[in-house]
């Protein structure tokens, strides 16, 4: 399957370039063209004389923008090669199908497109059930196609236009067909658009070229914003530029900024928690994304309370849907706010990317969100008055879990009994000290010292309570949660690699936290995995029980690799790189899920993949650069136009990398990291407007 998304829309093709009209109940993923919630084309299959064409060949360019079809099919005394080129840009879908003669003789076909719709919510697509729906509209034909509609239960009327270059031969509204005479060597050439918006727009070559040239350039705007990558290995700067051409893929453009939507084909929609972590994954390269991400976010901040919406006035959404039942509220999805961590991490990423650019005037902007946000934490966040934030859902339409590991039995006591209550996670505990510090260091440079006094004070009242509270000797590492009645649930997971990430863990204990997160009942040789495979949850691939109870996600080790770098651990970074990096390799496309398998690594077998995964998943693909960071130990001051490497590593598959045009502030310079016998040598090859201090190790 190949995925294509622009902005709010998105489509799974097969290999030959169809539509088939799949749920998650029938196929195992929701497929046709979906905008903003709402399949707007179920079925569009091309046959060639009633048969579907057979595929030679396909795949998608590279900046993953434009799908390649080569297919053939028997014509009567000749050979038809046919070449499918299809692409999104906006609301609409853009196809140019060519049919060459390459026989001979003379040759007639019928080229035929069967089309059809549904207009099914996303959430009836993965298996929901309503007790009612709106009505379906006959289809309305034109002299060059078909316009399909749905009025909803929200009153919105739903209008798909599909149109093609010429004028059908013969059509019934669902099937359209194209009588096409070639003579030998002859070639016809059709163009189709699909809109979304319901204008029924002609189309044409030029209408085709125009949109092809937009989307690609599209794609291109995203990727010139970060530093160029190379290495002495080819097969891993394959997998760099895969991995940023996907993270541009899953970006959109918002009113408010740049956007990384969650993943395809579940989450293709705005998420507080996955678009800050991806944000904070590619900060060092690309802090455009980390401003438009807080702008969005800031525009959605909580205004109220409400149980069905789990909100209150400064909480950080955690999703955002756009379908019709979004709008009848059968789901809370309006924003919904079911999140115990997207508040704090939004904290921690205005520090963050104030840390990385210097950019007084924004955050200047930003700061009464983050106060909002602050309070929020203290006066809503922490439910008992204990110090700790902790989470309990108000209606049972929400989440009942909200960290980010928030499946319904992620959560749980060395027994395997659930956890009950309001619950305090280890790592949110974590994202709270790291936002009060991050705070603290805003408010010192918009000259509120009392306020920076005050937070950073709280900080370390709150590391000093959590470390007694939360730390297991027995499993040498901290407890995954508080339960409501304050019991701690002493099993090993990698929530703890957030906590070294947050800084929250004193340094005597970090080796120690490491090294359980590295043991063998820990990391998989693929990864780090969720739970260990010594608790009695753990479920290393089996859905639902196995989505975190010891999968490996690809983010998630990221993290703690990235913990790993904070301590001093840029070796144990770069073993997690290779681990991951070596899965890719086994994945269709060397594209990284947002989860796989969590059974151990074995000599001859790939990784397990899960089922349900999306792929691409904006936090997996930009995982690759937080490792890359994390490896290299590469630290960059924004208020000073400093960047520095200390510590760097190169395991033995990488000789040497190169990072080109990496901007801090108004500079820009290039650094080569070689091995050299066993260290690692760190060289300035080239810059413009010189930052202040490059150094190396």
């Amino acid at each position: 399957m190949f995925v294509l998304k622009h902005n709010d829309t998105f489509t799974i093709l097969d290999a030959a370039g169809d539509l088939h009209g799949q749920t998650e109940k029938t196929h195992g993923f929701a497929g046709g063209l979906v905008t903003r919630d709402t399949r707007m084309l179920a079925i569009c299959r091309l046959t060639v004389d009633g048969a579907a064409p057979k595929v030679e060949r396909s795949g998608t360019d590279e900046n993953r923008a434009v799908f390649h079809a080569v297919l053939t099919a028997d014509a009567p005394g000749s050979l038809l090669d046919i070449r499918r080129e299809i692409f999104l840009y906006g609301d609409a879908l853009y196809e140019k199908t060519a049919v060459t003669n390459t026989g001979g003789a003379p040759t007639a076909v019928s080229l035929a497109y069967e089309i059809s719709n549904d207009f099914l919510d996303l959430f009836e697509l993965r298996g929901m059930e309503r007790k009612a729906r709106g009505k379906m509209h006959a289809p309305e034909a034109g002299a060059r196609g078909v316009t399909l509609g749905y009025t909803g239960l929200d009153g919105r009327d739903y209008r798909t236009a599909v149109t093609f270059s010429r004028e059908p031969d013969s059509a019934d509204g669902t099937h359209f067909a194209f009588n096409l005479s070639l003579p030998p060597a002859a070639q016809a050439v059709l163009y189709v658009r699909t809109c979304a918006d319901g204008k029924p727009e002609p189309a044409s070559e030029a209408a085709f070229e125009h949109a092809k040239k937009a989307a690609t350039d599209d794609v291109e705007a995203h990727l010139a914003r970060r530093p160029r990558i190379s290495s002495s290995n080819p097969a891993f700067d394959d997998w760099v530029k895969l991995n940023a051409r996907d993270v541009a893929l899953l970006t959109t453009r918002l009113e408010t900024g740049l956007f990384p939507y969650a993943g395809i084909p579940r989450f293709n929609a705005a998420f507080g928690r996955d678009a800050i972590i991806t944000a904070l994954q590619l900060l060092w390269q690309d802090p455009a994304l980390a401003k438009g991400v807080l702008a969005t976010l800031a525009h959605y901040q909580a205004n109220e309370t409400s149980t069905f919406l789990d909100s209150e006035p400064g909480k950080i959404m955690h999703e955002l849907r756009l379908g019709e039942m979004a709008a009848c509220r059968e789901i809370p999805y309006i924003p919904y706010y079911g999140t115990a961590d997207a508040t704090p991490l939004f904290i921690s990423l205005a520090g963050a990317y104030f840390d990385r650019t210097d950019d007084h005037v924004f955050l200047a902007a930003l700061w009464p969100n983050i106060e909002r946000a602050l309070e929020w934490i203290d006066k809503y966040g922490d439910k008992d008055g204990d110090g700790f934030v902790e989470y309990l859902r108000g209606e049972e339409t929400g989440l009942g879990n909200q960290g980010w590991k928030d499946s319904i039995d992620s959560t749980s006591h060395a027994d395997g009994t659930l956890a009950e209550g309001a619950i305090a996670l280890c790592e949110v505990q974590g994202y709270v000290y790291d936002a009060k510090k991050s705070a603290a260091r805003i408010a010192a440079a918009l000259g509120k010292k009392e306020d920076a006094e005050r937070l950073a004070r709280e900080a370390e009242t709150l590391k000093e309570k959590f470390n007694a509270d939360f730390w297991s000797e027995d499993l040498g590492t901290y407890a995954l949660a508080l339960d409501g009645k304050k019991n701690p649930c002493r099993v090993s997971t990698s929530n703890p690699g957030h906590l070294l990430y947050s800084g929250i863990v004193p340094e005597e204990r970090a080796q120690k936290v490491a090294g359980r997160l590295m043991a063998p009942d820990m990391f998989s040789g693929w990864g780090i995995r969720t739970l260990s495979e010594k608790e009695k949850r753990y479920e290393p691939v089996k859905p639902p029980r196995g989505y975190h109870n010891g999968t490996v996600w690809v983010h998630d080790s990221a993290i703690c690799a990235a913990g790993f770098m904070r301590y001093g651990m840029e070796d144990k970074a770069a073993a997690v790189m290779t681990a991951l990096f070596e899965a890719a390799r086994q994945f269709p496309q060397h594209r990284l899920p947002e989860l796989f398998g969590g059974l151990p690594r074995r000599d001859g077998e790939a990784p397990v993949p899960y089922p349900v995964a999306c792929s691409p998943q904006a936090w997996a693909s930009a995982s690759e650069s937080m490792l890359l960071q994390s490896m290299l130990g590469i630290r960059i001051d924004g208020f000073n136009g400093t960047v520095s490497a200390q510590n760097p590593q190169l395991p033995d598959w990488l000789e040497h990398i190169e990072i080109g045009n990496l901007r801090v502030g108004d500079a820009a310079f290039d650094m080569k990291f070689t091995r050299e016998g066993g260290k690692v040598k760190t060289q300035v090859t080239r810059h413009r407007d010189r930052p202040k201090a490059i150094t190396g190790t």
